[in-house]
Formats: C-alpha cells, sequence, structure tokens
C-alpha cells in the first residue's frame, strides 16, 4: 500500500495562517487621578481627571506610557518667556563676540589701543580747555557789564537788562556745554579701558 507524505514546508505554510488568526489579545487601560484624588479607569479618564497626568498600564497593573498633563496658561507665558529671555542671551553673546572680534581687527596691538586712547582724550582734552577759556571771558564781560552805570533812560535800561540776560543765557548754555564734554571725555576713556580689558582676555597678555 503505497504511502502518501505532506511535505514539511507544505506544513509550515499552513500554520502560518493559523497562527495569524488568533493573535496573543493585548490589553491596556488608561488611569488618573482628579483633583479630589479620586482614581478614574477607562476611556472617560482623561475627561474625568480634567488636566491632570493620565497614566497608562496593562493586565498587570505596570506602567506601559504616561501622558503629561496640558500647560497651563501660566506655565505656557513662563516657557514662552524664558525662550524669549534665551534667545535675548544668544543676541547679545553674539553682539560680544562680534566686538571682540571687531577690536581684535582694529588694533593689533596693546601699544596701538594705549596710543588711540590718548590721542583721542588729548584732543578732547585741548577742546574743553578751549571752551573754559571762553567761557571765563564770557563772565568777565558780563561782570564789566554789570559794573557799568546804569542808564537813566528807560530804553536805555530796556536794552541793558537785554543784553545781561543774553550774555547769562550764554554763560549758562556754554557751561552746559563743557559739562557735556567732560562727561563724553569720562565716557571716552572707560570705553578704551574696556576695549583694553577684553584685548586682554582675547590676547591672554
Amino acid at each position: 500500500m503505497p504511502i502518501f507524505r505532506i511535505p514539511l514546508m507544505h506544513t509550515v505554510l499552513l500554520l502560518v495562517p493559523v497562527l495569524l488568526v488568533y493573535p496573543e489579545p493585548t490589553f491596556a487601560i488608561a488611569k488618573c487621578q482628579d483633583a479630589d484624588g479620586k482614581w478614574h479607569y477607562g476611556d472617560n479618564a482623561a475627561a474625568a481627571c480634567g488636566d491632570s497626568r493620565i497614566t497608562v498600564i496593562d493586565k498587570s497593573g505596570r506602567k506601559v506610557e504616561e501622558v503629561e498633563a496640558p500647560l497651563t496658561e501660566e506655565e505656557i507665558e513662563a516657557q514662552e518667556a524664558e525662550k524669549k529671555r534665551e534667545e535675548l542671551e544668544q543676541k547679545m553673546a553674539a553682539k560680544r563676540e562680534m566686538e571682540k572680534q571687531r577690536i581684535l581687527a582694529i588694533y593689533p596691538s596693546e601699544d596701538s589701543i594705549i596710543r588711540a586712547r590718548d590721542d583721542r582724550l588729548s584732543g578732547m582734552d585741548r577742546n574743553i580747555k578751549l571752551q573754559e577759556e571762553l567761557l571765563d571771558s564770557m563772565r568777565l564781560e558780563l561782570k564789566e557789564m554789570e559794573a557799568n552805570t546804569p542808564p537813566q533812560n528807560e530804553k536805555a535800561k530796556a536794552k541793558r537788562a537785554s543784553r545781561l540776560k543774553t550774555q547769562q543765557k550764554n554763560i549758562d548754555e556754554y557751561y552746559q556745554s563743557i559739562t557735556r564734554l567732560r562727561r563724553d571725555r569720562e565716557q571716552t576713556a572707560q570705553k578704551y579701558e574696556k576695549i583694553l580689558k577684553e584685548f586682554r582676555e582675547l590676547t591672554g597678555e
């Protein structure tokens, strides 16, 4: 009597569809805790807990996934503010780096910075001195005008008062101008000190 055998390859191919038809079932459930501390499970967990964190567990109770609670408006605003602060810091850092590179491109050595500083301050000092001398002469002229005998004529009196007022106004304006020049000189000196410091940091001198 003949014996019929099914090839092994055919057997495997026949078994595969059977395995695919009956996959092992999976199980997962969402749970969350509301503001009152009560736990909720299932599809309505998110709705029951509002903005709370949701935890997904398997059939053995192990945590599979955790979905963070959505950010509040205050947290979103704080994140945006932090982002803007970081962007501003990056821009400032880039600006400082560009300034340092500019310094290295302009000044080949520390001595060149010192010479440029001294030349600039010397020119400013000369200008301030010239303005101060002019101011002194204007004050002297005002004293002489005040020392003169006032005229008796009313029209001449009014003219004299107007000249005194104009002279005093000019004196005040020159004084303010000199004050600004002195302030500019101080700021210029501070600027060159900063340049020197940055140059020494860049070159290690």
